[in-house]
């Protein structure tokens, strides 16, 4: 048998979309631990879980932690009427993860007073991509000329690389459904992702990453 070479395009074949959403792969992540930049592993403490049921573990410098802080990118928002001339107050702010509530001055009757804020959050922070219960910057993340492939686990990772290597494509047949295929992890993936022009190059990019 003629031996593979490991550098060509590896022969997947067909890819049938199952209908996985990406929320379907957010079952555990894998980050940079806030501690030491290594790679950190976030699971789940029960199941099914959500985001406060989680638990940060770094095998580089044994930190263990707990959901509950929040390391990336956040918008406070406030918006009343002031407490003294009811008039609208609105105003937004970044959120730095302490006190929930915002400075409000209203300009028509010079009431000052701070006002319980509500927060967002963002899965983008400095140029990364971040894990939707503390914030980190994941892992499995590399720049593609001028976008960015990420991966919130190696099993999220390991789809990836087998739809941009199949030469055959397809959607809702395995089993056939027309409820899911358009919410689809495949069905949302960035233009760069879909090019066939560019599956030689991401497999490799892949490949560095796994």
């Amino acid at each position: 048998m003629k031996k593979r070479n490991s550098a060509t395009i590896p022969d997947i074949g067909r890819f049938a979309d199952k209908g996985v959403a990406l929320g379907d792969l957010a079952t555990h992540f894998i980050v940079h631990c806030p501690k030491c930049g290594g790679k950190a592993q976030i699971n789940p403490t029960k199941e099914p879980a959500s985001t406060a049921d989680f638990r940060l573990i770094c095998p580089d410098c044994l930190h263990v932690e707990t959901a509950g802080h929040w390391y990336g990118a956040a918008t406070a928002h406030v918006s009343v009427k002031c407490r003294e001339c009811y008039q609208p107050l609105s105003r937004s702010a970044p959120w730095n993860g302490g006190w929930k509530k915002l400075a409000m001055h209203c300009t028509h009757c010079g009431d000052n007073c701070e006002y319980e804020a509500s927060i967002s959050y963002g899965y983008f922070h400095e140029s990364r991509i971040t894990d939707p219960v503390f914030g980190l910057p994941l892992w499995l993340q590399k720049d593609f000329r001028s976008e960015l492939l990420w991966a919130y686990n190696y099993e999220h990772l390991e789809m990836l690389r087998e739809y941009i290597g199949a030469k055959l494509r397809e959607r809702g047949i395995d089993p056939r459904n027309t409820i899911r295929k358009n919410s689809s992890m495949v069905s949302r993936l960035p233009m760069f992702i879909k090019k066939a022009s560019h599956r030689e190059e991401l497999l490799k990019l892949i490949a560095t990453m796994q």
